[in-house]
């Protein structure tokens, strides 16, 4: 890294951690990625591991490093308590706990509940993610209203009014796929080369159309190979298929409004293929980006001295 850092964010996560070495006007200097998530890690093993990708990076010893993420979570680093909804985004800094017995600055921002006892409902990360698509330049003048969709093991939907958080609901579609696809009867018919998008497309619109028969057809993917051997199961398509389309027929509401994707990689386009094969309206926003800007606006706050805020844009 030619360029000393002012500011190091993180996204750490349950199987992977992301580090950004910023400058004060946020341009990327440098990044580290691993799969020393919180999964792989005990308590005292953050410390060492945070120290060694930094060392790696040539950061200076005093660069603060603000955290989003499962490190954050009563397993993880240290626990940073939630907030509640409906919130401000820029809380979030308000919220953020300090890491007791280390000489560098480090701080983790809070994750965010939803304390409905019909709805209860909780986030970890994507709450960083929110917050960079109301910052002025993800999304035209910043997200003011809309639904978000983020797409993962745990998907999640998030409402956005006036620029906050209004509430929001997880869907465990990616876990669900894995368990059926590698634990369950299915495990026999669901491989990774078993891939047709002609048959996810025709699954997603199944059970977007009709998600009370999703279980059904979900057993037909064994019964259907064991009756008619000369079909081509696809079964990892249809499987996919089905669970994104339900997925969408569950969160989405009909309003008429534009969905905001926030997703990467594969994920980003399994879920932009479903969404356009049902017509609906759509941007997509690389999650990555969004992290790192919601995450960059949080530091401005914490340390004005250090990353002075930039006037708010028109």
């Amino acid at each position: 890294m030619d360029a000393t850092a002012d500011i190091v964010l993180a996204d750490w996560g349950t199987s992977t951690v992301r580090i950004w070495a910023l400058d004060r006007d946020e341009n990327l200097l440098d990044e580290r990625r691993s799969d020393r998530g919180m999964g792989n890690l005990s308590r005292d093993d953050y410390g060492p591991e945070l120290e060694h990708h930094l060392s790696a990076m040539g950061v200076p010893h005093d660069t603060p490093v603000l955290i989003c993420g499962m490190a954050g979570a009563a397993q993880g680093w240290q626990e940073a308590p939630y907030l509640d909804v409906p919130t401000d985004f820029t809380a979030l800094a308000d919220g953020a706990i300090r890491i007791a017995g280390q000489t560098r600055d480090i701080r983790i921002i809070p994750g965010i509940a939803q304390r409905d006892s019909a709805n209860p409902d909780v986030m970890r990360g994507e709450e960083t993610i929110l917050h960079g698509l109301t910052c002025n330049k993800m999304i035209g003048g910043g997200l003011r209203n809309g639904t978000v969709c983020l797409p993962g093991t745990h998907s999640k939907w998030a409402q956005i009014k006036d620029g906050r958080l209004a509430g929001f609901r997880t869907m465990m579609t990616g876990e669900m796929f894995t368990l059926l696809g590698s634990q369950s009867i299915l495990r026999h018919t669901v491989t990774a080369e078993d891939w047709s998008d002609d048959d996810f497309i025709a699954a997603v619109r199944e059970a977007h159309a009709t998600p009370a028969r999703a279980l059904a057809a979900l057993f037909g993917l064994r019964a259907g190979p064991l009756l008619f051997a000369d079909v081509a199961p696809h079964g990892a398509a249809r499987l996919s298929g089905l669970m994104i389309g339900g997925e969408i027929a569950s969160c989405l509401k009909v309003d008429g409004g534009r969905i905001h994707l926030a997703a990467t990689g594969g994920m980003a386009a399994r879920y932009e293929e479903a969404l356009t094969s049902l017509e609906i309206d759509f941007d997509i926003i690389d999650a990555d980006l969004a992290v790192r800007t919601g995450l960059f606006d949080l530091a401005t706050r914490l340390w004005p001295e250090r990353i002075p805020q930039r006037p708010t844009e028109a």
